[in-house]
């Protein structure tokens, strides 16, 4: 397994697009690619199509269309966008035919076949196998459940921090976190809990004012005084 961290700068703007590619392996050995887009929080599956004869993502512009076997099939395949990304960071096993690189441009292609059947496909620098190309499928977050037995994404309106904290918040009650903020966290919940619970005490308070301890002077008989009732 392996972990592809690509960036781009939004066209008209400052803000960077990320989006992740996750290199699989499956039973036959066959090697797919996750991809889940950050900035519009969805999934796609890659899976690696022949194509003949190849493509070289480097000189491809908008608009560039020819007649390829596709699966061994005539088909025409046009090229409708092309982006160039820069590789963040990569994690795992990730093997670059052509030698490692910091960045990498991807070409978003529309292949129709002799029986006017439309899909997208992928092509890019980065990852580029001889005659192949790959088949991109959505995947919605039933699908992600049922393949990986839970969604691979979270809601776009969770900050970061959030699902950061989220994983780490089990670990640190537990105690099999090992970070060096779980004993602050402790101290800061004993914190809360007490300023909770002067708070709630709307008598005396939990944490005397004066100092001492309070202490109320009452019959076990009900009466208001201090003596014993009749």
């Amino acid at each position: 397994m392996g972990r592809v961290v690509l960036k781009r700068r939004a066209q008209g703007g400052r803000r960077f697009v990320t989006w992740e590619q996750w290199r699989l392996i499956d039973d036959d050995g066959q090697e797919l690619w996750l991809e889940i887009r950050r900035d519009t929080n969805k999934v796609v599956l890659h899976e690696p199509v022949p194509v003949q004869p190849a493509i070289d993502p480097l000189t491809l512009e908008v608009g560039w269309s020819r007649q390829l076997r596709v699966r061994g099939r005539p088909c025409t395949v046009e090229v409708t966008n092309v982006r160039r990304a820069e590789i963040d960071h990569e994690t795992g096993a990730v093997n670059h035919p052509n030698g490692a690189l910091t960045a990498t441009t991807c070409a978003d292609l529309r292949v129709v076949d002799a029986h006017g059947s439309i899909s997208t496909m992928v092509v890019d620098a980065h990852r580029l196998h001889t005659r192949e190309i790959y088949s991109e499928t959505g995947l919605s977050s039933s699908k992600q459940s049922r393949v990986f037995g839970r969604p691979v994404t979270r809601p776009w309106w969770i900050p970061g921090f959030m699902r950061r904290f989220w994983r780490w918040f089990p670990a640190a009650i537990s105690g099999a976190s090992r970070s060096d903020w779980a004993p602050v966290f402790w101290i800061v919940l004993m914190f809360v809990v007490l300023v909770l619970a002067e708070l709630i005490d709307d008598d005396e308070g939990f944490i005397p004012s004066g100092g001492g301890i309070p202490f109320r002077n009452r019959s076990v008989y009900g009466g208001g005084g201090g003596g014993v009732g009749k």
